[in-house]
């Protein structure tokens, strides 16, 4: 008798209790960020990639701009839909002291053989932090939005005024709980 992988994950699922395990989808970073019109960020586009310190780039929205860009992935196929949690999460802070913007965000989700969602309207978790010389992760939270594994989804990026201080990103990840169940794609059972 050999080792089936598909049915050792299988049965790992009943001695897993709780969410599943956290995992954050690879490939997803500052470089998948595009601004309105779809392009790559530069030096010329708003948002635009720039040194933020000494040796290190990233992503700013100058002070009075709120368009933070917007990322387009498939779902990962070990989604847990069950538990249905997913984060955009950024590495950010706000260039000087004035301003404490947010970010927020659109969401729309396209599955198979139906309609593209209306908003479905992700939440913002906290205000970027205020001080130059340290960043903080700013979340913006889909949980329990009905995400499916294998869809596709369009997240479009704002932030709330920021008059005076540009915002700052230093990275971006997407974060989700998988069910670790092996994926077949005619069958998930």
């Amino acid at each position: 008798m050999g080792f089936n992988p598909a049915t050792f994950l299988k049965n790992l699922e009943r001695l897993v209790s709780g969410h599943g395990f956290k995992r954050v989808i690879q490939g997803i970073d500052i470089n998948a960020l595009r601004d309105a019109d779809g392009i790559i960020l530069t030096a010329a586009t708003e948002p635009s990639r720039e040194a933020l310190e000494t040796n290190f780039d990233g992503a700013v929205v100058s002070s009075s701009e709120t368009d933070l860009g917007s990322l387009s992935f498939q779902v990962p196929r070990d989604y847990d839909k069950t538990v249905d949690e997913m984060r955009v999460r950024f590495l950010a802070n706000s260039g000087g002291d004035t301003n404490t913007p947010t970010i927020d965000a659109v969401l729309y989700q396209k599955k198979i053989e139906t309609a593209i969602s209306a908003d479905l309207n992700p939440t913002i978790s906290a205000a970027v932090q205020t001080n130059t010389a340290k960043a903080d992760w700013v979340e913006v939270v889909a949980d329990g939005l009905g995400l499916e594994p294998g869809a596709a989804v369009t997240w479009i990026f704002t932030t709330s005024a920021h008059t005076t201080d540009a915002l700052n990103v230093y990275a971006i990840e997407v974060e989700y709980f998988s069910d670790l169940v092996y994926y077949d794609s005619d069958d998930r059972s």
